[in-house]
C-alpha cells in the first residue's frame, strides 16, 4: 500500500461512500495514506481516522473549506489541525452555512418559474446520502425540474447564485484559523480553480495565493495535465512547500476513484505533518 490520496469525500458532505467503504476501497487499491476532506464538515474525517489504523492505513484528519481569494471561491484543504478548535470550527461551520444558503437562495429565485417547488417542502425533504450531491440537487430532480443531479448544477449560475457572492470568509482568515489550530493549509486543485490561460498565468495565481500564508499545493490531481502538475511541483520545491495528491473522489457522484493519481507516498512533501 504505497500510494497516497489526501482528498476524498464521504457521505457526510456530497460523496456516496461511507468512511468504512473509503477505508476498504483504499486498502484494496493499494492506498496506504488517506485523508477524508469533506466540504465544510468534519464528521466524516473523524470517523475515518478511527477506522484507518485497524485496516493498516495511515490517515491525516482533513477538511475542505470554501474561501474567497481575489473575488473567487477557492478550496483550502486543512490537514492535521485540531478539529475541535473553536475558532477553526466556527470558520468551518460558517462556510457550511453559506454553502447551504446558496441552495435556499436558488429556491427562492426559482419559485416564479417552477410552481411545484416549495420552501417548506424543501426544508423537510430527506437527503439521501447514498446518492451523492447535496439536498437541493436531489429535490429538484424529485420535483421533475431536472432529469438527474448533475443537470441541476447550471441552475445556480442561471439564476445568479454564485460562490463568489455566497459570503464565504476571506482566504487569509481561513488560513490563519487553520494555523492557529496547528494545521496546514493546502490549495486544492489550482489547475481547475484558477482561470489561467497558460502555465505562466497559473503560476502567477498560485504565487499570489502563497502570499496569503499557504503551506502547500495539491499538485497531483486527476484533472491536472502533466505540464500543470510539474509546474506546481516546481513552485512548491522552490518554496520548500508541501506537495500533496488527491483524487477528489465523491464515489458515484463523480468519475474519479480513490488513488486515481497513483502517487507514491514517497513523492509527497509533507514537511513533518504528523500521520496517524
Amino acid at each position: 500500500m504505497n500510494f497516497a490520496d489526501l482528498h476524498i469525500h464521504s457521505v457526510y458532505s456530497d460523496g456516496t461512500l461511507t468512511p468504512e467503504r473509503i477505508v476498504r476501497i483504499a486498502r484494496e487499491s493499494g492506498v496506504g495514506l488517506i485523508s477524508v476532506c469533506d466540504h465544510n464538515v468534519v464528521e466524516g474525517t473523524l470517523a475515518a481516522a478511527k477506522l484507518a489504523p485497524e485496516a493498516g492505513l495511515r490517515c491525516i484528519p482533513g477538511v475542505e473549506i470554501d474561501a474567497i481569494f481575489r473575488g473567487a471561491d477557492i478550496h483550502i484543504l486543512c490537514y492535521g489541525a485540531d478539529l475541535a478548535n473553536p475558532a477553526l470550527l466556527s470558520r468551518i461551520r460558517h462556510a457550511r452555512a453559506m454553502l447551504d444558503g446558496m441552495s435556499a437562495e436558488l429556491l427562492e429565485r426559482m419559485l416564479p418559474d417552477y410552481p411545484q417547488l416549495s420552501p417548506a417542502e424543501y426544508e423537510s425533504f430527506p437527503h439521501d446520502s447514498a446518492r451523492g450531491g447535496w439536498k437541493m440537487l436531489q429535490y429538484l430532480q424529485a420535483r421533475d425540474v431536472t432529469p438527474d443531479l448533475k443537470a441541476a448544477l447550471p441552475l445556480y449560475e442561471r439564476y445568479g447564485v454564485t460562490y463568489a457572492g455566497a459570503g464565504f470568509d476571506p482566504a487569509e482568515d481561513v488560513i490563519s484559523a487553520i494555523h492557529a489550530a496547528e494545521g496546514r493549509a493546502v490549495l486544492a486543485h489550482p489547475g481547475v480553480t484558477f482561470p489561467a490561460e497558460d502555465l505562466r498565468a497559473l503560476e502567477a495565481w498560485v504565487e499570489a495565493a502563497f502570499d496569503l500564508g499557504l503551506d502547500g499545493v495539491e499538485c497531483h490531481y486527476p484533472r491536472h495535465s502533466p505540464g500543470v502538475t510539474w509546474r506546481l511541483i516546481e513552485i512548491c520545491r522552490r518554496r520548500g512547500a508541501m506537495i500533496t495528491a488527491g483524487s477528489d473522489c465523491h464515489g458515484a457522484f463523480n468519475r474519479s476513484e480513490i488513488g486515481q493519481t497513483r502517487t507514491p507516498i514517497s513523492e509527497l512533501q509533507l514537511n513533518g505533518l504528523a500521520l496517524s
